[in-house]
């Protein structure tokens, strides 16, 4: 219920947002052709451009509010599992378990999720997508032959792979990860599995088939092998996978331990971040209330021909507003 009032907060917001940049847009073609003794144009540009940043703000807050609820939930959840799982003597009661850590990293790949699968934050900046490669081929085991690797992406780059005699898994891992890192592709070892992650506007690096070409040793000889990369699993994923391995019950549960300490430490960014945000909406409402009637006029004015127009949205935009220009409020729902 709490997650659908702040889409629907989410929802007013941007509504106000759009109605106060047409408005702002009518208000800069008009003082295009005004003499520059008209300062009450200029006024109403700057009180629609405060209105803009204001629900921009509101916005982030919402989205904000959303994230702390999921994480607590989420850490919550994880405790009970831990529990659940220790009690849990059968195997269908252990695949109950998984059911359960599926559906719930299955809300979190939902798009208006604020939390990734990964329990990181939703739509930041140099967000990265993540891809593994199938079980069946294994670039990471130590072998006795050498054996030279070739990688097609099909952006047309190459990687090679030069993997000697005996080189040891962490040896493998790290020749790997020198090799793709001037494509900007990180890689890194999770559970015996290797992980691709790119930023997210290079994404078609690995959601691309990729042709890999070797001399037989990991990888059959002779024509290239087409092999397209599957979703890497999130955090839930993995635990749900680690929960049915009985003999690394001690590994599930310090992993775990490990994804409630992350959600810790996530939860502290979303809270520092709330206290900017709040702030920074206080000081925009504060400068709002210090608006002359003049101004609460004029765009009062705006927002009402926007209705006259027919704008679906004109009402709700208004109402989003009152909290931070509840005089405006007052005198459009007179008129």
């Amino acid at each position: 219920m709490l997650v659908d009032s702040l889409k629907q907060s989410g929802s007013l917001a941007s509504s106000i947002t759009g109605a106060a940049a047409k408005a702002a847009a009518s208000t800069t073609e008009r003082a295009q052709t005004t003499q520059p003794q008209h300062p009450k144009l200029q006024q109403q540009l700057n009180t629609l451009s405060q209105w803009s940043v204001n629900a921009d703000v509101s916005r982030q807050l919402a989205k904000n509010q959303q994230a702390e609820q999921q994480l607590r939930q989420l850490y919550q959840q994880l405790e009970q599992l831990k529990k659940q799982l220790h009690q849990a003597q059968s195997a269908e009661q252990r695949l109950q378990i998984v059911a359960q850590m599926e559906q719930m990293e299955a809300q979190l790949k939902h798009k208006d999720s604020a939390i990734t699968k990964n329990f990181e934050l939703a739509q930041q900046p140099g967000q990265k997508v993540s891809a593994q490669l199938n079980n069946k081929i294994d670039l990471l085991s130590p072998r006795k032959q050498a054996e030279r690797l070739q990688i097609n992406l099909s952006d047309g780059s190459k990687v090679q792979l030069n993997f000697p005699a005996n080189q040891s898994q962490d040896s493998n891992l790290d020749a790997i990860k020198t090799a793709f890192a001037p494509l900007q592709i990180d890689v890194r070892q999770q559970h015996n599995q290797l992980i691709f992650s790119t930023p997210a506007n290079q994404g078609s690096k690995l959601s691309q088939p990729w042709q890999l070409q070797g001399e037989g040793i990991r990888i059959a000889a002779g024509n290239p092998v087409t092999v397209k990369l599957q979703e890497a699993p999130g955090t839930l994923s993995t635990l749900a996978q680690l929960s049915q391995q009985v003999e690394n019950q001690q590994v599930y549960q310090s992993e775990i331990k490990l994804a409630q300490q992350k959600i810790q430490q996530v939860l502290r960014q979303v809270q520092a971040e709330r206290q900017m945000l709040v702030a920074k909406l206080n000081s925009l409402r504060l400068a709002g209330a210090r608006q002359t009637e003049d101004d609460v006029y004029v765009v009062s004015q705006e927002l009402k021909q926007q209705m006259q127009m027919g704008a679906a949205s004109s009402m709700s935009a208004i109402m989003a507003q009152g909290n931070v220009t509840r005089g405006l409020v007052e005198f459009a729902l007179a008129q």
